[in-house]
């Protein structure tokens, strides 16, 4: 981890390519800091993600219990099985809440905790650098605007977008 911190705080020169984007991390390379809690956040995201993904094929299946019972319903029944499918999308929205929240919760939180580590390693990086390192490699300003800029880009992706990304797939999955 600290070769990595160090690296990072040595400055870009081996990361850049063409046209100012550093170099891409795989997938599963952007959780290389997460700790224990992290990977039970982000289990329990993933988990609800896949259960907020099976919620619009589940909405589609209770619009086809409600049209049945309109259309299949007596005078006599009808009230009962409109109500029955009424609640359960009441039910489904329910659950659909509580797993939007804890999708989004844990993975933001997994996100924040990862990027405050690498925040304080690339701060204890840089820290043991020679001071003539400050005045040929990089000013002040560019280690406060590069640390800040840099986790802020490594929270976005662990945070939400990973969530999304998972629900997203398992939404096409779904589909086919």
């Amino acid at each position: 981890m600290d070769a990595a911190a160090a690296a990072a705080a040595k400055g870009r020169d081996g990361e850049e390519k063409e046209g100012g984007h550093g170099k891409r991390v795989s997938f599963t390379g952007m959780f290389r800091y997460a700790d224990r809690t992290d990977q039970l956040l982000m289990l329990v995201g993933t988990l609800a993600a896949l259960a907020n993904g099976v919620s619009q094929p589940l909405m589609t299946v209770i619009f086809g219990d409600m049209i049945d019972a309109f259309g299949g319903a007596t005078s006599d029944n009808v009230l009962h099985r409109v109500n029955k499918a009424v609640l359960s999308f009441v039910y489904l929205g329910i659950g659909t809440a509580v797993v939007s929240f804890l999708q989004v919760a844990c993975w933001t939180i997994t996100g924040e905790r990862q990027a405050t580590r690498i925040r304080s390693l690339y701060l204890k990086s840089v820290l043991r650098q020679d001071i003539s390192f400050f005045d040929v490699e990089m000013t002040t300003g560019q280690i406060v605007s590069r640390m800040s800029g840099d986790t802020v880009l490594v929270q976005d992706a662990i945070g939400e977008k990973d969530g999304f990304y998972l629900l997203s797939c398992w939404h096409a999955y779904l589909q086919l």
